[in-house]
């Protein structure tokens, strides 16, 4: 994806739903955001908002699918833990 279009999915698009959750004891606060653009596709862009910071990550389907299995990976390994 290139940066004039992660861009554009960061900045535009309907936002159809927000999921939070702190982060770094409390001091930033990770937001997955599902948007809609014009044409109709989901996408979803995660937002890290720390002190007034913000750091932007746009995923297409494919792409968040692969985050999500990645996270449910690291999950499990963590659970596996003493």
């Amino acid at each position: 994806m290139g940066f004039f279009r992660v861009l554009k999915r960061v900045m535009t698009g309907e936002v159809i739903e927000t999921i939070e959750a702190p982060a770094n004891d409390g001091k930033t606060t990770m937001s997955l955001r599902l948007k809609r653009d014009g044409s109709g596709r989901h996408y979803v862009v995660l937002v890290s908002v720390s002190s007034g910071n913000y750091q932007y990550v746009a995923f297409d389907r494919d792409e968040f699918d692969q985050f999500a299995r990645a996270i449910e990976t690291m999950r499990n390994m963590l659970n596996q833990q003493p």
